[in-house]
């Protein structure tokens, strides 16, 4: 006898299992969410310390031109005093030293844009400009609206989901302890010798033993809401300390940026022009012009570093506690 079969079942969760189920998908969906926010900050991020890193460079390159013209200067100057014969001959050999300590200076520094290109093209792809335009950025940070909303930081926010969604699975625990149950129709097509038949079972499944199925189960589940609290606090804490260090350390790079441009920029300028002065009225000596124009070189070099680590410190702070937070 040959039987062909056709069926039909569904199982049936008790309600509350059903609900649970929906707010731990809808929980997922934004958790998938808040951690997708979490990286497209990282990656503006990363792009705008990347671009400010590969533009310092560029700005500190580009002042090369005016030391080399500065150091034929020195030369031509040197040369002049040299054929009046007010100088010494060792004299003529400074300004070549000079120049030679710009050319290793600036050869470390290409090979540093070169390396800081290639990490921006990492972030922003191929069509990386050649030449970076513009001016550094400038974010407005404002140190109590970060540290009252410190909350908000997307890190932080992508718990509140993870949190509701853990939840939910406590919930779908507990509700493992009422019974679900199903329904299944069958068709059977017989010989015809038999007749035709149509059958409906309905089955329920019973929670029994719940000490030892359900119970490990749910205390699971609730480890690990409490596991995602203890998580959160600990990071919390953690961007707490992490804000205050970089709201810190932005207040001193502002008074650093500030005091060069004000202060050890125009003194190293002073110094270097009464060091030349006195050299060319023969009242001092070759080595004091070059020494002051090494602190010059330096101290311009470093008000650009200033610069670019205040920029970079605004990004951080500006894309993780300040973009997009009410």
């Amino acid at each position: 006898m040959s039987m062909q079969v056709v069926g039909l079942m569904q199982e049936m969760p008790n309600g509350d299992k059903r609900k649970a189920r929906i707010e731990s998908a809808l929980a997922a969906v934004a958790r998938a969410d808040a951690e997708a926010e979490v990286e497209r900050l990282k990656v503006r991020s990363a792009s705008a310390q990347a671009w400010i890193a590969a533009y310092t460079l560029q700005r500190k390159l580009a002042m090369f031109d005016d030391f080399y013209r500065e150091n034929r200067l020195l030369d031509t100057t040197v040369r002049a005093r040299l054929a009046g014969g007010s100088a010494s001959t060792v004299d003529a050999v400074a300004p070549r030293q000079e120049a030679a300590l710009l050319d290793e200076q600036k050869d470390d520094l290409l090979r540093q844009s070169a390396q800081a290109r290639a990490a921006l093209k990492r972030w922003i792809g191929q069509d990386a400009p050649q030449e970076l335009s513009g001016d550094f950025p400038h974010w407005s940070i404002d140190a109590s609206h970060s540290l009252q909303h410190l909350h908000q930081h997307p890190e932080l926010a992508a718990y509140e989901p993870m949190t509701r969604e853990a939840e939910a699975l406590v919930r779908e625990a507990v509700a493992e302890k009422k019974p679900d149950w199903s329904w299944e129709v069958d068709y059977q097509r017989r010989g015809r010798e038999f007749g035709d038949m149509m059958t409906l079972q309905v089955s329920f499944d019973l929670p029994l033993f719940t000490g030892t199925r359900q119970d490990p189960k749910i205390a699971a589940r609730r480890a690990q809401v409490r596991q995602l609290e203890a998580e959160r606090d600990a990071l919390a804490r953690e961007h707490e300390q992490t804000l205050e260090d970089d709201l810190a350390e932005y207040l001193r790079l502002q008074r650093a940026v500030e005091r060069s441009a004000a202060t050890l920029v125009p003194l190293a300028e002073e110094k270097v022009h009464l060091a030349s002065a006195g050299y060319r009225a023969g009242k001092a000596g070759l080595d004091g012009v070059v020494s002051a124009r090494g602190q010059l070189v330096e101290a311009r070099l470093k008000q650009i570093d200033l610069q670019g680590a205040l920029a970079q410190v605004a990004a951080r702070l500006y894309f993780t506690y300040e973009e997009g937070r009410i």
